[in-house]
């Protein structure tokens, strides 16, 4: 299928705190892979982290182009981003540990790959109805699931902001902090769909509901961020990054919405990978 897409719209704020440790890759109309990265808080350099995370990956993408995502490409896109922050932990010693979220979405000839390790997210929607959002890697989470708390306890759980996964390094380690990321291929994508990336900040105002009414109005992509914006101005807390993909048409379109998740593999070829790149 050929995608072509409104022009999309970025923006990245400080909220509340001292400095900025977002990240958000800059595009344009003709761009088709779209990042943001948060970096995570108390440990060292976030803003480091999520630019070198960000800017490596996409490098990556820049300089292998591929329109057929396999999981040994993801798996050295992803590498290069670990050997990123290792590489810079070796040339500055004081610095313990760097790490942060990764979600990435990555349109191409047989629809949209969402790759995505964190509590940053990826929303696809359509018609102001959300049809697939990216699940956070969330401590409190994981004990939902396993039936350990339940989900009013998760809120004021002490641990409830603690990420289950995300992109890191430290120091003295012979490699990188690994988790493995959850990938998603959605190959129903059609004219008006949107794309909606954003690190948490946003989401501290934006629940998918709220989002869900953003989007039902008729109303252009840049007025629908201007919504959200207004939203978390002078509220959130933390930085609050995004970026929306708006679809402008699509030819030769597939049929029906498939997703199909990929992680512990991914995860042993990034091992791999890394391995052969000491």
């Amino acid at each position: 299928m050929t995608i072509t897409l409104e022009k999309p719209i970025t923006f990245s704020l400080v909220g509340q705190r001292a400095n900025n440790e977002d990240f958000v890759l800059q595009v344009n109309e003709q761009s088709r892979l779209f990042i943001v990265c948060d970096g995570i808080g108390g440990w060292d350099r976030g803003e480091v982290a999520s630019q070198l995370v960000g800017e490596s990956v996409a490098r990556y993408f820049q300089q292998h182009p591929q329109e057929d995502l396999r999981e040994e490409y993801l798996a050295a896109a992803l590498s290069s981003a670990y050997l990123a922050l290792a590489g810079y932990l070796q040339h500055n010693p004081l610095v313990n540990k760097l790490g942060t979220t990764l979600a990435l979405l990555y349109l191409h000839g047989r629809g949209a790959t969402v790759v995505h390790v964190g509590d940053s997210r990826v929303y696809h929607l359509r018609a102001g109805q959300v049809l697939f959002q990216t699940q956070d890697h969330k401590y409190v989470r994981e004990l939902v699931a396993d039936g350990i708390i339940t989900e009013a306890q998760a809120l004021t759980h002490p641990r409830r902001n603690t990420l289950s996964r995300s992109v890191g390094a430290e120091s003295g380690q012979p490699l990188p902090k690994m988790d493995k990321p959850d990938i998603t291929h959605l190959t129903d994508i059609r004219a008006g769909d949107c794309f909606f990336l954003c690190t948490d900040g946003v989401l501290e105002q934006i629940d998918p509901r709220t989002l869900e009414v953003v989007f039902t109005q008729n109303i252009s992509p840049a007025e629908k961020v201007d919504q959200i914006l207004l939203r978390c101005q002078d509220k959130t807390r933390d930085n609050y990054s995004g970026c929306l993909v708006a679809v402008k048409s699509v030819e030769g379109a597939g049929s029906g919405q498939s997703h199909e998740l990929f992680s512990r593999t991914l995860q042993n070829n990034i091992l791999t990978q890394l391995r052969n790149m000491e």
